[in-house]
């Protein structure tokens, strides 16, 4: 277990962001566009053009989102 898991355990941290899944890399990592146009890649196994919410520090996939038009604002 490396050190940010450690800390996530401790503190129960979880910084959820939404996206769409839009593609898969060849090495297994999910290539997904958050509502501002942003790329990230992604771990876990969903289908492609599955909305998701994901682990913004782990960028683990979490769990299919609901298909809604979401909108992220810069705080």
């Amino acid at each position: 277990m490396n050190l940010l898991s450690q800390f996530q355990q401790i503190f129960n941290q979880e910084e959820r962001a939404f996206a769409t899944i839009t593609g898969v890399r060849e090495d297994g990592k999910l290539i997904a566009t958050m509502p501002t146009g942003a790329v990230v890649l992604l771990t876990g196994n969903i289908d492609i053009g599955k909305n998701v919410f994901y682990d913004r520090v782990t960028s683990k996939v979490l769990e299919e989102a609901p298909n809604v038009t979401f909108t992220e604002y810069s705080v």
